[in-house]
């Protein structure tokens, strides 16, 4: 890197005075770029734009004290990169992103150096409204209400018929198994607790008085375990669960409420005990297992016919499917009554596609057209762990996050950091960071719809997360199981969580709470994050997200209002929201309103002041002259009902030790 410069040269592709428009465009976007130097003897400036088989140059103009160009953004959706190539006193230079980003103000490099990201997506990419709009509750089936009849005896009776492992604990309050059931060697998720789609539609008035509007099951297919990501059988609710006549009626009772079901789609691999590999010999008819000439057996892969198949990831119960397949394309997404439509019309209103990796996107975008064409409105999520826009799976570029693919991916990179900057792992200028990154390189349409969660079944619950100075990673299961989090670790836990809690509600995106997280729920991994759901955990926060919640739902400023991030100091963070002019970030209609929301993760009282007339990352200066007048006056916090005083555009306050303020500006 030459440090000459640095101080000298100039861009920030957050800065729309640098970059505009700030954040991704859609295909055939104009888009114009400007670069600061204060250098005599400035003999050229080029932006050199690239992406896989693409690059372009070109020569910048000199306007003031800037050189700028104007590019039409390229007119295939992906990910494309750039940085300038600067010719001074007869030496070159180049102006690329900071290391470790890939936006904001960059640096001076000797060579071609790292660059800032251009998002390029398809200008017919749309989010169905009402998702972006909700609450999402996930649920594990199985441990979330019990029916109160003999549904799940059944449904146990019905698989040790089939020869299948399946232990009914007797009571409720019993801990999930994590050992060998006796006269076994290892451990097997077969034990369950009998909850059921009826005792989840009994819950509906529960739910729907959190705010809750989206319910994420996770899967309810016939399988031999209790998680039932080895699906054994797509077109048969598990009979633990119920019947299909169950699902049809809870879908009924939610639709009734304004409520949607969306389902777990386990589309990569099946159950090695499955009617379609048939391995373990549960059925009758012919699995791929069983013989070449069953009509599943093109599915699979055979590498040493019967016994050596791929598999996923290594797990010989998981064969992987073979996507591209002509006859399992037809049987799970195009045919007539195909698995993703069939559901759909049974009242589904999307589905959350497990490893979403593991589905080259060709295969994604069918799943996504055949669900489109069977209900407009569909849903389709994306179960994605890293950055969507850059992800790489396979040695493959994916390019699902762009549009016509999928209608939004977890977020499980906002849990990261915001786990880490409550814990004190990273601060409040981090996080910022990461969440300016995210507004700046996401599609707006999938930025508004991001599945924004905390726990899952995947991750240790928000509350262990919070209060544990552990990695359960390098834990047992008998260490986790035996793992004791103090009451005084729990306490500051549940502080530490309210205002994630604060957060999740008030960002863009869906706000996604796993079942009993509200109550206070704990557990490290699998199975202990997967406990019934109880209302006896300590320092309950349920009315925490009823209240946030409402918050959220009642106004259009709160779902898909334009944001911006501030750090004043390493541990609060603010954030603005507000739609002026009638419509929203995604340009819809939508009511005027102005919120500022704040948290202090620190253990004292912060002193903090917010400036809203300064330079902030991805402000438009129109938006901003707009909204200055508005900066002044007292407002009441609607959390805490204590008032804060705006004086030209300036915010004083004192931040209570890890508080928040959630304030109504206009």
């Amino acid at each position: 890197m030459l440090i000459n410069y640095k101080k000298e040269m100039m861009h920030d592709s957050t800065m729309p005075e640098y970059r505009d428009p700030a954040g991704a465009v859609v295909a055939g976007a104009p888009v114009v770029l400007r670069f600061r130097i204060k250098l005599e003897n400035v003999e050229s400036v080029y932006l050199c734009l690239i992406g896989d088989g693409f690059h372009e140059d070109h020569l910048m103009r000199r306007e003031g004290d800037a050189w700028q160009t104007e590019i039409t953004a390229p007119s295939i959706p992906d990910v494309y990169w750039y940085y300038f190539m600067v010719r001074v006193g007869g030496r070159l230079s180049y102006y690329g992103a900071a290391a470790g980003r890939t936006c904001g103000i960059g640096a001076v490099y000797s060579a071609p150096p790292p660059a800032y990201q251009l998002t390029v997506y398809d200008k017919g990419f749309e989010v169905p409204r009402w998702f972006q709009k909700s609450v999402m509750y996930q649920i594990f089936p199985d441990r979330f209400r019990p029916g109160r009849d003999s549904t799940a005896r059944q449904g146990i009776a019905y698989h040790l018929a089939k020869g299948r492992r399946a232990y009914l604990h007797d009571s409720w309050d019993e801990e999930p198994l994590f050992t060998p059931l006796p006269g076994e060697t290892a451990y097997n998720p077969c034990d369950y607790f009998g909850g059921t789609l009826k005792g989840i539609e009994a819950s509906l008035d529960y739910l729907k008085s959190l705010g809750v509007n989206v319910l994420y099951l996770n899967p309810i297919f016939e399988a031999a375990s209790n998680h039932r990501y080895n699906t054994a059988d797509y077109f048969r609710v598990d009979p633990v669960l119920g019947t299909e006549e169950d699902f049809r009626s809870l879908c009924r009772a939610a639709e009734g409420r304004g409520m949607h079901i969306l389902l777990d789609g386990v589309f990569s691999h099946t159950g090695s005990d499955s009617i379609y590999f048939n391995r373990e010999k549960a059925y009758d008819t012919p699995g791929a297992a069983n013989s070449p000439d069953s009509p599943y057996y093109t599915w699979y892969t055979f590498e040493r016919y019967p016994d050596q198949y791929r598999c996923w990831w290594g797990f010989t119960s998981l064969p992987e499917i073979n996507k591209q397949d002509p006859g399992w394309q037809r049987y799970v997404i195009t045919g007539a009554d195909s698995v993703v439509k069939h559901w759909l019309r049974a009242g589904a209103a999307g589905y959350r596609i497990d490893v979403a990796d593991e589905l080259p996107d060709d295969v994604l975008k069918k799943i996504y057209e055949a669900a489109k064409q069977t209900k407009s409105e569909a849903v389709m999520i994306g179960e994605v762990w890293e950055d969507a826009t850059t992800k790489h799976s396979y040695g493959v570029k994916r390019r699902y996050a762009l549009g016509g693919i999928l209608d939004s991916v977890t977020n499980y990179p906002l849990r990261s950091a915001m786990i880490a900057f409550l814990k004190g792992q990273s601060d409040a200028f981090d996080l910022k960071h990461f969440l300016v990154d995210q507004a700046a390189n996401y599609p707006a349409p999938l930025y508004y719809a991001l599945t924004n969660l905390l726990s899952s079944h995947d991750v240790e619950r928000v509350r262990t997360a919070l209060s544990a100075r552990i990695d359960p990673h390098q834990l047992t299961r008998e260490q986790q199981a035996s793992f004791v989090v103090s009451d005084s670790q729990n306490k500051k836990g549940a502080r530490r969580q309210r205002l994630a809690a604060v957060l999740q509600f008030c960002l863009p995106g869906v706000p996604c709470v796993y079942y009993g997280d509200e109550k206070g729920m704990t557990g490290f991994l699998d199975p202990f994050n997967r406990a019934p759901f109880t209302e006896k955990a300590p320092y309950d926060l349920t009315d925490e997200y009823r209240r946030l919640a409402g918050l959220r739902a009642s106004a259009d400023t709160l779902q898909t209002g334009h944001v911006v991030y501030f750090a004043p100091d390493a541990d609060c963070l603010g954030v603005l929201r507000y739609i002026i002019g009638g419509k929203d970030a995604l340009g819809r209609p939508a009511g005027d309103g102005v919120y500022f929301m704040a948290v202090n993760r620190s253990d004292a009282h912060r002193l903090v002041v917010f400036d809203f007339a300064g330079k902030h990352s991805l402000f438009a200066e129109a938006d901003q002259q707009s909204l200055l007048p508005l900066f002044n006056g007292t407002f009441t916090c609607l959390l805490t009902q204590k008032s804060f005083t705006f004086i030209d555009a300036l915010l004083e306050m004192s931040l209570d030790p890890l508080g928040a303020v959630w304030l109504k500006v206009a």
